[in-house]
């Protein structure tokens, strides 16, 4: 990686449903996140290479890019031994025809991205999917860009229009099951930055850096990223730690 480019691994994922339950359950009602969250990005990732936990996990980083074409309610159960066998009926949101655009780095998981250890999926384990595309591209820092569909941290929120605030597992531990939070902010609405009526750095708080984000010019038939005045569309890259 250089200061002006950077190599990644762009995988394409679609499938019928999935769902991100909310990591506190609702009586009757189990609602999902609208966007995937990190620890469910780690977990496909241990997936794919086999393993429950990551090595160099510090040095993994991804970005993304979520949509889905419709929100619905499916009737599940579980069963409760306690205080007798029987079946308790709950509601599920379920996300119909998602699609995920995932930038992974460092670019050494395109191996185990081309040949998955495990049977591909993303949220629950029977909500399988398919990968249309598992590639390196070449992604462009850039000082201007669109976004839309994607994930922020929340230090940034302030310089976007439109974001809905989330706590989010960044990380969950395989082995004690105890969960690492990050706050985030979901960006569904295509917006440019920078924007003209929107302050830059004044916002920010504390020690956080100047935002940095990188752009892919993969420009294809299924995604045409130049669409938006002229520019690409913006990644912004997360960690798990």
């Amino acid at each position: 990686m250089s200061e002006t480019t950077r190599q990644v691994v762009k995988v394409v994922l679609k499938g019928a449903v999935t769902s991100f339950r909310y990591p506190h359950f609702v009586q009757q009602v189990q609602p999902t996140y609208e966007m995937p969250p990190p620890s469910t990005i780690y977990g496909h990732l241990c997936s794919a290479v086999g393993k429950r936990d990551l090595d160099a996990r510090e040095a993994v980083t991804f970005a993304l890019h979520f949509t889905y074409e419709a929100k619905f309610r499916d009737l599940e159960h579980i069963h409760l031994e306690m205080p007798y066998l029987q079946a308790n009926p709950f509601q599920r949101e379920l996300l119909f025809n998602p699609k995920l655009t995932l930038y992974i780095s460092p670019v050494s998981y395109l191996e185990y991205l081309l040949n998955p250890r495990y049977p591909v999926a993303l949220g629950r384990s029977q909500d399988l999917m398919t990968y249309e595309s598992v590639k390196e591209v070449t992604l462009h820092r850039a000082e201007a860009a669109y976004f839309e569909h994607t994930l922020i941290p929340q230090a940034y929120a302030a310089l976007f229009r439109r974001t809905i605030a989330v706590t989010m597992a960044k990380f969950i531990d395989p082995y004690t099951r105890q969960p690492s939070w990050g706050q985030y902010a979901i960006l569904k609405d295509r917006v440019k930055y920078p924007d003209d009526e929107l302050p830059t750095v004044p916002l920010l708080v504390g020690d956080t850096p100047p935002l940095e984000f990188w752009v892919d010019t993969d420009v294809n038939d299924e995604e045409p990223y130049a669409t938006y005045e002229g520019l690409y569309r913006g990644l912004i890259f997360h960690r798990f730690v």
